[in-house]
């Protein structure tokens, strides 16, 4: 099993979430399809990628459509078609100025977009068991909506068309799982497009359960060939609270990177954990740029987040609501505002509700925002 952090785990490289991977299966073969419901990190896109893998073993077709790359409907055409193209009902596929280069489809761009939309219902093999996963959704709608509310409708439109491909014909064996980085469920909230939701069916993932932590973590030592003690596995692992698998990575990857054939100790565990959640650290840049998404409301998200870095215990919500209230001077907006960021905070997995108070999901992200805002 090689560690490599931040990118999907592949074939060896994934592990464990057996009761997932059965429950999902059970999904799909009634007829659902998904939205990975999890906040970022816990490794939506490596287990999307897996549930391909598992339609393909058992003899359905499978496709993976990763749309970060994509910045407008023509690009997800391309990329659709693209991925698309090698199957036998693409050639009843017509459209004009459609030419394949290689492995890659273009298209002329003054195709008209409702047509072409269209010509892909129409073609799609409703009548064979197929996964599409459709991954970076959030992110491909953002670039949509380019932070202008006149491209809404545009975001709507495509929404809209996707759920329409998901409810016909009836008895349609095709299946979809969607999953972002950014919570699909959060973007459609707030701009009233939930029911272009409403026919998927949330499934939750989260950390790591039972002996599946000590057992990655033993894996992930022996790819590195370090000695690793049962006590200090469970240092490292009661250090890192949620035992999701990106973090286990990361500490392991520094562990790694400070020792070598060595017995692993606490110390080099705190060693490590210090060197992960430096100011100099970059890999947890994308959780601050990502709070552009939240428009008007970063300030205060910021605000939320440098109090909860400093309260290792964690905050009620009146307390938080006293904070913006501060701000403010309006209870009602100050309640409004509050209500907004909880919802979407914990969807993305910066925090989590834990005994009656909100705190950071991941002491490690805590840490980072603690040296970064305030230490």
């Amino acid at each position: 099993m090689k560690n490599i952090v931040g990118a999907i785990a592949e074939k060896a490289n994934f592990f464990g979430r057996e009761k997932e991977i059965k429950r999902a299966e059970e999904l799909l073969n009634d007829g659902y399809s998904l939205i990975l419901a999890a906040p970022r990190r816990v490794g939506k896109s490596s287990f999307a990628n897996k549930m391909k893998d598992v339609a393909e073993e058992k003899g359905w077709k499978g496709f993976y459509i990763e749309l970060e790359k994509s910045k407008t409907e023509m690009a997800f055409i391309k990329r659709f078609l693209t991925i698309l193209k090698g199957e036998s009902w693409f050639e009843k596929f017509r459209v004009d100025n459609l030419t394949i280069k290689g492995k890659i489809v273009d298209l002329s761009v003054d195709i008209v977009k409702n047509d072409i939309y269209r010509k892909i219902e129409k073609v799609l093999p409703y009548d064979e068991d197929t996964l599409i996963v459709i991954d970076e959704l959030t992110i491909f709608l953002d670039y949509l909506l380019d932070n202008k509310i006149e491209n809404l409708n545009n975001v709507s439109f495509f929404l809209h068309w996707l759920r329409g491909l998901r409810q016909e014909p009836i008895g349609s064996k095709i299946r979809w799982i969607f999953c972002s980085s950014v919570s699909i469920q959060n973007f459609a909230h707030k701009y009233n497009l939930s029911d272009a939701l409403n026919n998927l069916e949330e499934f939750p993932i989260d950390e790591l359960k039972g002996d599946e932590p000590t057992v990655l973590v033993k894996e992930l030592a022996k790819s590195k060939k370090l000695n690793f003690p049962d006590a200090e596995i469970q240092y490292l692992l009661k250090k890192l609270e949620h035992k999701l698998p990106y973090y286990i990575q990361l500490l392991l990857k520094e562990i790694g990177d400070l020792v070598e054939n060595e017995t692993i100790s606490k110390k080099t565990i705190d060693l490590a954990f210090r060197n992960a959640t430096s100011t100099k650290s970059i890999r947890f840049n994308t959780w601050i740029e990502r709070l552009k998404n939240y428009g008007d409301d970063k300030p205060y998200a910021l605000l939320l987040l440098k109090e909860l870095a400093k309260i290792k215990s964690g905050q009620s919500r009146e307390n938080l609501l006293l904070l913006i209230y501060d701000k403010v001077n309006d209870m009602n907006k100050a309640e409004d505002i509050l209500n907004r960021l909880l919802l979407m905070l914990e969807n993305e997995g910066y925090i989590m509700k834990m005994s009656g108070k909100y705190t950071f999901r991941s002491p490690i992200l805590r840490e980072f925002w603690y040296n970064r805002y305030i230490g």
